[in-house]
């Protein structure tokens, strides 16, 4: 079976292994579109899928969840069949366990983790690593603001975790040192290897793994379906106070229509952020950029809170200012709480079953 790292390995390919003899190998006619289903997952590129009625092992960069339902194209058949993923087709909320995503961010994980993850001889250095790392991450926007603040946040996240692995193995420098190099700067690969040394003894790292997952999952199936990108920014205030915020952008959309009109699609995106803060309560924010125009709206939930957003909008828009901006429109509002504290997830999953691309 062909490992990732290999040259030939691509990613949207799948490449099976029968379970068991040749017997048990589906007969398969290359170019055919076959269905298959995920039964098992043994790692984030080792799967058991059951297809043509017969179980296989199978090899992907794309990340799958058991009871995914798949379509294939076959491109080889021997010496080891290699199909092309083409896209699954599953309800939303049985690809993505939004649950566990929103309680990770109301439970407060990254707290929880930096505060409690159990203390162990044996591993202790990648405990203290990774305790480092959430207090590094959760404190930077005080300590170092920077121009690629927001790129260094996600990069330590662990929702890079993969695309990191994949450029060791296509530079061929997968030594056993090289990763866990790596892993020092990431939340995914530094959990995961505790977790593994502590043969997934441990319950609340576990949790977090997950929900980290899920967020890849629903990254995955935002970016296909509206171009929309939902990342959770663990905080850590001066006074003590630590939130978990959350990022959602829109990248720019492609738009038919004259070619002056796709122009100016590609100059326009949306942001939005959401923020319980000790102070002002639930906080929301709305940024749409076109260009060097920047167009705002604050939404709270407390009167006393607007007026303290509102003498601060003066610094804020001049602040924009002198970094080149135009802002044209900034306001505040007051709305009812449940609209402000609803979760930006909520955006990009709808009620409705959704169909994820998964062609490369």
């Amino acid at each position: 079976m062909i490992q990732p790292g290999s040259p030939t390995w691509h990613a949207s390919e799948v490449y099976l292994q029968s379970e068991g003899n040749s017997t048990s190998s589906p007969k398969l006619i290359k170019n055919e579109i076959v269905n298959g289903k995920v039964l098992k997952s043994f790692s984030l590129s080792k799967y058991l899928l059951f297809i043509k009625g017969k179980k296989v092992i199978a090899g992907t960069h794309v990340p799958l969840r058991e009871g995914m339902k798949l379509s294939l194209k076959v491109e080889e058949v021997s010496p080891n069949p290699i199909l092309k993923l083409l896209d699954t087709k599953i309800n939303s909320r049985d690809a993505v366990n939004i649950s566990m995503i929103l309680s990770a961010i109301k439970e407060n994980l990254w707290k929880s983790l930096c505060e409690g993850l159990n203390h162990d001889p044996l591993f202790g250095t990648d405990i203290k690593q990774f305790k480092q790392l959430i207090n590094a991450l959760s404190q930077r926007l005080f300590l170092k603001p920077e121009p690629d603040l927001l790129r260094g946040i996600i990069e330590n996240s662990g929702f890079c975790w993969e695309a990191k692995l994949k450029n060791l193995f296509l530079r061929k420098t997968t030594g056993k040192n090289n990763i866990n190099k790596l892993a020092t700067k990431d939340l995914k690969g530094l959990g995961s290897k505790i977790l593994s040394l502590m043969e997934g003894k441990e319950a609340l790292l576990k949790r977090f793994l997950s929900a980290i997952e899920n967020i890849q999952l629903l990254n995955h199936m935002g970016l296909e379906q509206e171009r929309k990108l939902f990342i959770p920014i663990p905080i850590q205030f001066p006074d003590g106070f630590f939130t978990v915020g959350q990022l959602l952008i829109q990248l720019n959309q492609k738009k038919s229509g004259d070619h002056e009109e796709e122009k100016r699609d590609k100059d326009l995106f949306k942001i939005s952020f959401l923020l319980e803060l000790s102070n002002l309560g639930s906080l929301r924010s709305d940024l749409t950029i076109k260009g060097k125009e920047i167009y705002g709206r604050f939404i709270l939930a407390k009167d006393e809170a607007k007026l303290i957003v509102e003498e601060n909008l003066p610094t804020f828009i001049n602040t924009l200012k002198k970094k080149g901006f135009s802002v044209p429109q900034m306001e505040c509002q007051v709305r009812s709480p449940e609209i402000v504290t609803q979760s930006l997830v909520k955006e990009i999953i709808k009620e409705e079953g959704c169909t994820i691309s998964l062609v490369a």
